[in-house]
């Protein structure tokens, strides 16, 4: 488990791009992402989501009401809100979570049930804090577990 303080929205732009340009190199394809509302999941999905290839030309919006929102980014993502679907998850999300070719970033996913989620995933708690942002990166798998540690170095390298 690892913590990063992320103390403005520059922060939190250029986690987003250190975290861009280390999935595009990973195996890992799903992050989950936890946290109040308000307290950055969806900016840190635009973040990352623009500092991908193909990322000027997405125009990512909080997908509370469409449940999924697909950006045309290398690769490609689908960008979920699990919010409302707390009954049943839709069978787009469990599709894309099953494909390697996919990053799915998945917001209120404390409602994904643990039997439906990937060997290799990130899982980052998003929590509001008197310097700003704090961020809990658990890996989970080898990979993610990697992913996350690397993260990690290279945040509190910078900064």
């Amino acid at each position: 488990m690892a913590t990063i303080y992320l103390n403005s929205p520059d922060d939190t732009l250029r986690f987003g791009q250190s975290l861009a340009e280390r999935i595009r190199y990973s195996s890992v394809r799903t992050l989950l992402l936890r946290g109040d509302l308000g307290s950055g999941k969806t900016a840190l999905t635009r973040a990352l989501t623009e500092a991908l290839p193909g990322g000027s030309d997405a125009e990512v919006s909080s997908p509370s009401f469409t449940v999924c929102n697909h950006y045309p980014t290398v690769p490609p993502v689908l960008h979920c809100d699990l919010y409302r679907c707390q009954e049943a998850i839709p069978d787009e999300i469990l599709d894309a979570l099953e494909q390697s070719d996919i990053l799915c970033i998945i917001e209120w996913s404390e409602f994904l049930p643990a039997a439906d989620r990937p060997q290799d995933f990130l899982d980052i708690l998003l929590e509001t804090c008197d310097r700003g942002r704090l961020l809990t990166l658990e890996g989970y798998g080898p990979k993610a577990r990697q992913l996350a540690m690397e993260l990690y170095d290279v945040w509190h390298c910078e900064h």
